[in-house]
C-alpha cells in the first residue's frame, strides 16, 4: 500500500497524537528519566540525544520503515510520551513500542493511546501481525498488552543488548493478528471512542 504523504495526525477524547519535531528532544529527555530506562535498552540522556531519538524515527517515517507519535494532552502541545510502530515488514508485521512520563502514568493516558493506534495500523496500515518485546520485569506494560488482546508467545532468550547494563537480556513477545483484533468484544475497543484522523474523518471518528 501507498504511505502517507503526510504524517497522520490521530484524535482521541483527551490526546492529541501528532508527529515529533526537534524541539521535543528537550522534553523527552527530561522526562526519560533513569528509573523510567529501566524498561528499555536505551535512553536519551542528553537533549542533544532527545533530539537523536525525533531524527530517528522522522527518518524512519520518511524511508516508510516506522511511524512514531508524539502524545500531547489536550489543550497543551507538550510531548509527555510516545507511541508507534516500527520494523515494517512489507507493511504486513510491525512492532509496537511505547513510553510515557512517569508524572502521567496511572490516567488511562497509554491506553487511550494504544487504543487508537492499534485500530490504525489494522485499517488504516492493512497490518497483519502487530507485536511487541517487553522486558519481564515491566508488569505495567505486559498488563496493557493483555488487556487490549495481545497473547505471550514465548520467551527470546539474550534478545538485546543493553548498554548501560553491559548486559544481553531476555525479552518476553507478545502479538495480536488480525483475525484476532476483529474477533475481540467491543469493550476492547468501543466503537466512537477509538481515534480521529485530523483531516479525514475515518471510521474509528471519535464522538
Amino acid at each position: 500500500m501507498p504511505f502517507f504523504a503526510q504524517f497522520p495526525v490521530l484524535e482521541t477524547e483527551r490526546l492529541i497524537l501528532r508527529q515529533l519535531r526537534y524541539e521535543d528532544g528537550a522534553d523527552i529527555h527530561a522526562y526519560f528519566t533513569e528509573e523510567l530506562a529501566r524498561y528499555y535498552d536505551w535512553w536519551p540522556k542528553t537533549e542533544a540525544e532527545g533530539r537523536g531519538f525525533v531524527r530517528f524515527f522522522k527518518t524512519g517515517f520518511a524511508e516508510e520503515q516506522s511511524i512514531r507519535w508524539g502524545i500531547t494532552l489536550k489543550p497543551h502541545d507538550k510531548v509527555i510520551g510516545t507511541i508507534g510502530f516500527s520494523d515494517f515488514e512489507h507493511f504486513s508485521r510491525a512492532e509496537l513500542g511505547y513510553e510515557l512520563s512517569a508524572a502521567y502514568q496511572g490516567q488511562g493516558i497509554m491506553s487511550e493511546a494504544v487504543r487508537a493506534v492499534i485500530p490504525f495500523g489494522f485499517h488504516e496500515l492493512e497490518m497483519h501481525r502487530i507485536q511487541a518485546t517487553v522486558f519481564p520485569g515491566n508488569e505495567p506494560s505486559i498488563r496493557l498488552l493483555r488487556k487490549f488482546g495481545f497473547r505471550q508467545e514465548g520467551v527470546l532468550k539474550q534478545y538485546t543488548y543493553v548498554r548501560y547494563r553491559d548486559a544481553w537480556e531476555d525479552v518476553l513477545i507478545f502479538a495480536l493478528l488480525k483475525d484476532e483484533f476483529l474477533k475481540l468484544p467491543e469493550s476492547h475497543f468501543p466503537p466512537g471512542q477509538m481515534y480521529r484522523l485530523r483531516g479525514s474523518i475515518s471510521a474509528q471518528a471519535v464522538e
